[in-house]
This record gives structure tokens, sequence and C-alpha cells, in this order.
């Protein structure tokens, strides 16, 4: 049997193998439900779980009042976004977690991890994990940097700075949103401090360092902050 020319090459061969294995792995992706990676089974394909997801994900049951603290609403959990594996992976932010009072209070409410956190989607896993692109050339991945410093304390000590600056610009951007699902603004606790009713700053501005350890707070472009917040206020109207 005689191949045609362009497999006949390596870098054609090569390249055929590349395109088959991306159609094979997006068709068993799409194949997939959308909620197949908010099970642990996704996990133990490859891996063992050490942490049953129940000990970090969001448990109570919704609010029945807003002068509770229980979330008024169930996290939306959006299409092929991965929910099972974060303290599998964020080791040390998970014991963090343990200690704080979003994982033990009276209440007996967790917020879980998603109750602050955005999930990663299975896109933005596989990019980082595999075909990470730096500068336009293949590199090393930032999943390995980061794998890597989530077991070794001197390198996540150095990461802690980083990524607690990137969530508390995206609580900024949404205006501390995951916040409010469960510290109710319109509540009369809420309203009885003084403090809330004096400024225009958002939750995340002065409630910060509840949960892991001590990262001081740097200021972003304070323009974008109060645009942002009107946005929010505004489509809080409608």
């Amino acid at each position: 049997m005689k191949f045609p020319k362009f497999l006949q090459s390596t870098i054609g061969r090569v390249i055929t193998i590349v395109v088959v294995f991306g159609l094979l792995l997006a068709i068993g992706i799409l194949s997939w439900s959308h909620t197949r990676f908010t099970r642990a089974n996704v996990c133990t394909t490859c891996h063992e779980v050490f942490v049953e997801y129940e000990e970090y994900k969001q448990t109570s049951p919704l609010s029945e009042s807003i002068e509770d603290f229980r979330p008024n609403r169930e996290i939306d959990l959006g299409h092929f976004n991965m929910t099972v594996g974060c303290a599998e992976c964020h080791a040390y932010p998970y014991e963090e977690y343990r200690e704080s009072a979003h994982y033990d209070n009276e209440q007996g409410i967790k917020a879980g991890c998603l109750g602050c956190h955005n999930p990663h989607s299975v896109k933005e896993f596989l990019v980082w994990k595999f075909f990470y692109i730096n500068k336009g050339t293949f590199g090393e991945s930032p999943f390995h940097v980061i794998s890597s410093g989530l077991r070794d304390i001197p390198e996540w000590e150095e990461l802690r700075p980083v990524l607690a600056h990137k969530v508390r610009g995206q609580m900024l951007e949404d205006n501390s949103a995951k916040c409010k699902v469960c510290h109710k603004t319109e509540s009369k606790w809420f309203n009885k401090i003084k403090r809330h009713q004096a400024t225009e700053k958002t939750c995340i501005q002065c409630h910060y360092n509840l949960v892991h350890e001590e990262v001081k707070w740097k200021e972003p472009d304070s323009t974008a902050v109060v645009k942002d917040k009107v946005v929010s206020e505004e489509s809080a109207k409608r």
C-alpha cells in the first residue's frame, strides 16, 4: 500500500498524528455531559483522590431569610468547568481554608472553594497542562510551576501574592458578587454597621486575608474599580 507523499515525510506524519489526536480529544469532550467535570470520577480516570469533594464543596441549604448567612442561590457552574480536584492540586490553600470560619463556624455553613473562587474551565486546564505557548513559542507550562509550588512551601510563598492579587482583581471586577451570595447587603445586620453606610468600597477592599495567609493589599486602578462598581449597581437596579 502506497501512502500519499504528504504522509511519507516525517513532518507530514507528525501533523497527521496531532490532527487525529486533536479530533479524538474534541469528540471525546463533546460527547461528555457538560457536568462531567463536576464529578469526582473524572479525576479517578488518571489519579487517586485523596480529599473527598464533600470537604470543599458549598454545603448548606439555600437561604430562607435575608438575615441568615446561607447562600441565596445555587452556584452557577457554567458549561465544561472543573469543580472537583481543588484540594488535590491546591493543597496548601485547602489546609488554610480548613482553619478559617468559611469552613468551620457556628452556623455549620461551608462556603466551599467555589463560594469565593471561579472554577477552571476544561479548556484552561488542557491548554495550561499540555498546549501552553509562551510568547509565540512552545515553553514550559505554568501548570508545572504551580503544581510544583503547591507541594513546596518556599515556591508556594512566591506564588501566593501573585494569585492573591489575581483573585482580588476578579472580585473587584464583579463588585464582590460572590460575597453577597451569603453576606446579604439588604439585611438589617449588614446595614446596622456604620462603616458599610459610610463607604463606597466593595467587600474585598476591606475584607481580605480572611481565609488564607496574609498578603498585603495592592491598590488597583481606582478608576476601573469605580467604573465596575457603577456598572454592577446599575445592573442590580434592573
